[in-house]
């Protein structure tokens, strides 16, 4: 296959995957990315009120000159492919790194680049059209922090607003507990998604419980798909959480990994909470199931009544429907007598009447 045949996948696993035959660290994008908005944050020790600017010239960005600060760097959109590996090259980031960072969909994950700390996580949001990720990849260095969002709102507003009113401990004075409040923002988020897939899930449920049809079945699949999304995020998310909070790193002083400790305590509740969802949803698609095999049930009940009243009605209508000849006196001698019409339909419906009560007391009606 040449370059010409390939097509950037717009939808579906593909998405945001690079070319095949691609050499390692060759950064590039596809056609979905967004101009980038590049957002600098100089962060003040001891609790003062930091700076916060938008760059207007991204290009000329320089490495921190060891003012005593911790700058954030939150660049949204990742369309120019130079900026990014500028910025790589101003703050020394290996260019695999640089190249995940281009690369969406990744798996949450952790790795160390000698001077640098990498993380990719993936914030989770819940709406109308269904689950939104995105991914978020950190840098965290000696006197620097620096985020990639692909697109969209700024999802960090809340970090750089608690950072300009001088809120948090003196930890705060660290890029260590900066990345923890980027991370535990990350890992909060799924929370509000949680919560709305189950709300539909309940809205589901009564549909299900109530009168069952195939929009239920439709909805429940498209759940299910969702949690599957929220499966292959949260698991790798817990071990991203779980190694930040266990192995030691210079970067990472014992005082801020007590906090990742609490971040691994939310990954895990998250996964829990999308494990019973999972769970819920399999038991409503037996449920559906259920009720389907019970509908048909009543509907096959009753069509063997009908035809089980209506066998012996058969047997008499065809009995007396055949012609013989009635010069010779035993065939069909009651066909002459004065009520013999009335006598069919006097057993007929007698037999009716006895076969439903029978039904009736043997708790078949």
């Amino acid at each position: 296959m040449t370059d010409d045949d390939w097509v950037d996948p717009e939808h579906g696993l593909a998405q945001g995957l690079p070319r095949p035959g691609n050499p390692a660290g060759n950064a590039q994008l596809g056609r979905r990315g967004v101009r980038p908005v590049v957002r600098r944050a100089g962060q003040l020790q001891r609790r003062r009120r930091s700076t916060v600017r938008e760059v207007a010239d991204p290009g000329r960005a320089r490495q921190p000159q060891g003012d005593g600060r911790v700058h954030w760097v939150h660049v949204i959109g990742l369309a120019d492919v130079a900026l990014v590996e500028h910025i790589g090259k101003v703050f020394e980031l290996h260019s695999l790194a640089l190249e995940d960072v281009l690369t969406l969909g990744q798996r949450p994950k952790t790795e160390d680049f000698d001077d640098t700390l990498f993380c990719i996580v993936q914030h989770l949001t819940y709406r109308r059209e269904g689950l939104e990720r995105v991914q978020i990849a950190l840098f965290l260095g000696e006197d620097f922090v620096i985020t990639f969002q692909p697109h969209g709102a700024d999802l960090l507003a809340p970090i750089r607003e608690r950072l300009e009113q001088g809120q948090g401990p003196d930890e705060a004075e660290g890029g260590g507990y900066l990345s923890y409040a980027i991370l535990d923002l990350i890992v909060d988020a799924a929370f509000p998604a949680l919560e709305a897939l189950g709300d539909h899930l309940d809205a589901i449920e009564e549909g299900i419980l109530e009168k069952p049809d195939q929009e239920d079945i439709e909805n429940l699949q498209c759940v299910r798909r969702e949690l599957l999304v929220l499966r292959q995020v949260l698991w790798p998310q817990r071990e991203v959480m779980g190694r930040l909070a266990r192995e030691e790193h210079r970067l990472m002083p014992d005082d801020v990994r007590i906090y990742f400790r609490d971040c691994y305590d939310h990954a895990v509740q998250a996964l829990e909470v999308s494990e019973n969802f999972r769970e819920m949803a399999s038991g409503l698609l037996d449920i559906y199931l259920t009720s389907l095999s019970h509908r048909l049930n009543d509907v096959m009940k009753v069509l063997t009544i009908i035809s089980t009243v209506f066998m012996p009605l058969s047997f008499l209508a065809g009995v007396y429907g055949m012609n013989f000849d009635r010069q010779y006196p035993l065939n069909m001698p009651e066909l002459g007598w004065r009520y013999g019409y009335l006598g069919f339909w006097a057993i007929s419906i007698g037999g009716i009447v006895t076969m439903l009560w029978l039904f009736r007391r043997r708790g078949w009606l």
